[in-house]
Formats: C-alpha cells, sequence, structure tokens
C-alpha cells in the first residue's frame, strides 16, 4: 500500500454564518459507507458549542451508524486562533479514538480559512493527513448583500475554495441561479466544481476532489491583526450573579456579539413561550437544543426564520445567539428564565 493511501482523507466545509455546514454535513453522512469510520471536527465562534450536538443527536437517527461516526468540538474562536494546542489535541484526540477513514472538518464561519490548511497541509500533520478539496457552502442571496460580499472572511472563503456550493436555493429564482453561475465563473483560479443545491445536499464523490495549494486568501493581514486580538474571544466580566439553573457565556470578537447559555438538565421550558422569545429576534444566527414539556428540539433561525426539529433527549439545553449588535442580553436572560416551567 502506498504512503499516500495511508493518510487519512480530509475536507473542510467551510462557509460564513448560517449558511448550511452542519446540515451539509448531515447529508454527508447519510451517504457514509457503512463500514467506513468518521471523524468529525466542528469549531464555532461561540463559546458552548452547539453543532456537536447536533450532530451527535443526528447520528443516533442513521441505523447503526452512531458508534461509527465520531463528534469532537473545539467550541470559542476560531480554528485558526486555535491552531496552536487545542486544535491539535482535540485533531489527536479524534484521530486516536476513531482511527476514522474520513475526517470532516467544519471551522467556524468567521475564521481564517488560510491559516487552518496551512496548519492540517503542514509538517505536524502531512504524514497524517490526505487534504482535499476545501468546500465552501454560499447562500446566494447573500451575493446581494453588503455586509457580506464586502467582508474579508466571505471573500477568503470564496477564494481559497476548491468547490463552491450554493445552498438553501428553495425560494431562490431562475435570474438568481444565473447571477450565482455568473458570479463563479469570473473567479479565479477557476474551481474544480460549482454545484446548485439545497438542504446541503451533494455527492460525497464531491470529497475525492483534489486541494489546490496556489489558492490564496485574498486578505492575508487580517489574520496577523486578528491574531493579536485573541483577548476578543475570551468571556468579559458579566455583572449579574450566578444563577444556579445556567452557566452563561458570552463573549465578543470580530465585530460580532455572541450570547449563551447552558441550563441544567432540571430545567425544562414550555415550547410555545421559547417559541415566542426567539422567533423574533434578528440576529446573525441562533441555534439551540432545548428540553421541553413536549420533548427535546434543536432549533436553528437564520435571517427571522426560526425551524424547531424533535430531537432524542438532552443532558442539558443550550442556546447560542450571535448578533452583529450588542444585545440587552440582561433583559434576553431575565425572558429565558421566564419561560422555564416552574417546579410544583
Amino acid at each position: 500500500m502506498s504512503k499516500q493511501a495511508d493518510k487519512i482523507p480530509t475536507n473542510i466545509i467551510t462557509g460564513f454564518l448560517g449558511v448550511g455546514k452542519t446540515t451539509a454535513i448531515q447529508q454527508l453522512l447519510k451517504q457514509k459507507p457503512e463500514g467506513e469510520v468518521w471523524g468529525i471536527l466542528v469549531n464555532e465562534f461561540g463559546q458552548i458549542g452547539i453543532d456537536g450536538t447536533l450532530l451527535s443527536a443526528f447520528t443516533e437517527t442513521l441505523d447503526n451508524q452512531a458508534q461509527r461516526i465520531i463528534v469532537k468540538e473545539v467550541p470559542g474562536g476560531c480554528l485558526c486562533c486555535v491552531a496552536g494546542l487545542p486544535m491539535k489535541m482535540g485533531l489527536n484526540m479524534l484521530i486516536s479514538k476513531a482511527k476514522p477513514d474520513r475526517i470532516l472538518i467544519e471551522p467556524t464561519g468567521l475564521g481564517h480559512l488560510q491559516q487552518v490548511i496551512r496548519d492540517l497541509s503542514g509538517e505536524f500533520y502531512c504524514d497524517v493527513l490526505a487534504l482535499n478539496a476545501t468546500i465552501c457552502l454560499v447562500d446566494p442571496a447573500h451575493l446581494n448583500d453588503a455586509k457580506y460580499v464586502e467582508n474579508n472572511h466571505f471573500q477568503d472563503q470564496i477564494s481559497l475554495a476548491d468547490v463552491l456550493v450554493a445552498n438553501k436555493t428553495e425560494q431562490l429564482e431562475s435570474e438568481d441561479k444565473h447571477r450565482f453561475m455568473d458570479f463563479s465563473a469570473q473567479l479565479s483560479p477557476a474551481k474544480q466544481s460549482v454545484l446548485w443545491t439545497h438542504h446541503g445536499e451533494f455527492s460525497i464523490d464531491t470529497l475525492a476532489l483534489p486541494l489546490d495549494h496556489q489558492r490564496r486568501s485574498q486578505h492575508l493581514s487580517a489574520h496577523l491583526k486578528h491574531s493579536h486580538a485573541h483577548n476578543q474571544h475570551e468571556k468579559k466580566p458579566l455583572a449579574l450573579d450566578s444563577d444556579p439553573r445556567f452557566e452563561r457565556n458570552h463573549g465578543e470578537g470580530q465585530g460580532l456579539f455572541s450570547y449563551g447559555w447552558v441550563f441544567n438538565q432540571q430545567q425544562v421550558f414550555n415550547l410555545m413561550a421559547l417559541a415566542t422569545l426567539l422567533e423574533p429576534l434578528e440576529v446573525v444566527r441562533l441555534k439551540a437544543v432545548i428540553k421541553t414539556e413536549q420533548g427535546c428540539f434543536a432549533i436553528n433561525s437564520v435571517n427571522g426564520e426560526c425551524d424547531f426539529m424533535p430531537i432524542s433527549e438532552l443532558d442539558a439545553s443550550k442556546i447560542e445567539i450571535i448578533s452583529m449588535i450588542e444585545l440587552p442580553w440582561q433583559k434576553l436572560e431575565e425572558a429565558l428564565c421566564d419561560s422555564l416551567i416552574l417546579e410544583q
């Protein structure tokens, strides 16, 4: 067997916040060959880590597959910030524990992708990982929104992607597709593959496409500036006293604010009250896994559209909100507590 064949095929699944990266990984897991073991490394901008919980819950719905899919989280910040000890520890543990046949890596939508690619294809992992195509999901509707197309991270994800996947296309018109295809056709160097899909569905064969090491970030200096501001990802001291019902984990960085709560397993929400509170929020991203009087649910909200999906039992409820503006989190926290069902 060749030395290359001994390496673990690895892909980065990237894209801006809320574009559907976790859903795309779920769709790929449905296509996983039955005898293979896959490892998933997940990083989030927020502090509490919900995507890993969602992926772990999803694996339980796949027949006889849960033990062959190992999910490891590296919450808080971006993989380039934690590309030292935390990321290496997470990846090394994933490799040693799962002994995977394939690895999928979901970095935060605000990570510095070129640094992540360099680290994963560098000396430390070059004999372990076979880094294949970087796959970037894009919401074509964002191409008309300046806050996205002018964002350095958005531009770098596009530049460094080997495969560009237009996702969330269910309600888009034919002119949106033409605009996206024209946009992708003008990119240089050309993409190996450009796909138009919905619900994150694309073929597992896409993972076998090679990585183009010649692709370059448009904003190399952004990483250097960002690397001196790691403290922005750290939690700020909060004025409120602790509450035995939950832990709060709030952070700030890269022009965004994250607000997270982990409620202990005794806490149960009123589903209708919580939905009434969360659905009107205008935020960049809202994700949650919650225990309610009607069972456990995963919540995903992007651009004001809030979806509730039943999931299996949870040890604790988690809620994560990411916003471009600072929110009145004390009032929001009080409202969350008011949504809890009081113990009898």
